[in-house]
């Protein structure tokens, strides 16, 4: 026999809960009224099955509420060694390998790469080329740094989306550079226009009926270290809305890196665009330009192939470049024999 006790203000309803929990077939065994209400024991005998009740309580959190409060945390499948890995091979200064340490440990589950992409975020500045630029894009940097390959590169895009876009080259003096880039825009039906002065350059800008579209300007190489040569860069800079965009090679040294970048910084460049990837296995130049205080990074080419494009800046595109750490070859390249 199943004995349970009811309490209510009122008999007909704690009859009603008797009748609710346990059926009709329930036998009251004890009635004890007072002040505080009505109590009753009744019982069912064994075998018996309760009826249903009449009315379902409503659930005080429905499943999908219960699991957005109460999620099941996420298992990491990397620890601090793999940090201290991927850090250590990219040669990155103290104060900004602890920083970076410091975020990726913080984060709860996942895998590395989710890591490092969180600390990047929270530790340097993504800004992403786009289709909505409408300001002349003036490409500078280094000599060698890959500026031609890049005005060629977004010139694809912007004929890929079907975008009106204009190339101007002020590369005059060193004749090979209006070769590469004429080469490039003939495959692409374009043409490219020359300006040797920045008063010729203005002049190009104005009668340009390319409103609406991509203006690409290319300079020539300039050594971040030579006044003359910053002077130079800086008059063409400011003779004409174009918004100087800095292209640096991937592999520098770290602090070399990101002090170009402060140089460039102060002529006028917000954003930069890491190039040669493909020829350089430590990213800590990257990382240091797009400090805070410096330049937010906007592209990286990592390929001199014009076909394959530019890759938008973002904390996930380079997380997975810096943890893809290369393995070492048991092939010596010179012979092909097994080391």
């Amino acid at each position: 026999m199943r004995l349970k006790t009811f309490h209510a203000k009122t008999m007909s309803e704690v009859m009603g809960l008797v009748r609710n929990e346990l059926g009709p077939d329930a036998i009251i065994i004890q009635i004890e009224e007072g002040k505080s209400g009505v109590r009753v024991t009744a019982a069912l005998e064994a075998g018996a099955t309760p009826a249903p009740p009449e009315t379902a309580p409503e659930p005080k959190q429905t499943p999908a509420a219960f699991e957005i409060s109460h999620p099941v945390p996420q298992s990491r499948d990397f620890d601090v060694a793999d940090i201290n890995a991927v850090l250590n091979h990219h040669g990155l200064p103290f104060e900004t390998a602890s920083h970076i340490s410091e975020a990726a440990r913080a984060v709860d589950g996942g895998s590395l790469i989710d890591a490092f992409s969180v600390a990047l975020e929270t530790s340097i500045r993504f800004s992403p080329l786009t289709d909505s630029t409408t300001r002349p894009i003036m490409l500078v940097g280094p000599p060698g740094a890959g500026k031609t390959i890049c005005a060629a590169k977004l010139t694809a895009d912007a004929v890929l989306h079907e975008r009106p876009v204009k190339l101007i080259s002020t590369d005059t003096v060193k004749a090979s550079g209006i070769q590469q880039l004429d080469h490039f825009a003939q495959l692409m039906k374009q043409t490219v226009s020359t300006a040797a002065s920045p008063e010729e350059l203005s002049a190009v800008v104005r009668s340009s009926s390319n409103k609406s579209g991509l203006t690409i300007i290319d300079t020539p190489g300039t050594n971040p270290f030579d006044m003359d040569d910053l002077r130079e860069i800086l008059s063409f800079i400011r003779s004409v809305d174009a918004e100087p965009v800095l292209v640096m090679p991937a592999g520098l040294d770290a602090l070399d890196a990101q002090e170009i970048a402060g140089v460039f910084s102060r002529l006028g460049c917000q954003r930069f665009i890491a190039t040669r990837l493909d020829a350089s296995r430590r990213y800590a130049s990257i990382i240091m330009a797009a400090r805070p205080g410096h330049l937010s990074l906007a592209a990286l080419s990592r390929s001199p192939f014009v076909a394959d494009g530019l890759d938008p800046a973002t904390p996930m595109a380079l997380s997975k470049l810096i943890t893809a750490l290369p393995r070492r070859s048991k092939t010596d390249p010179l012979t092909d024999k097994k080391s």
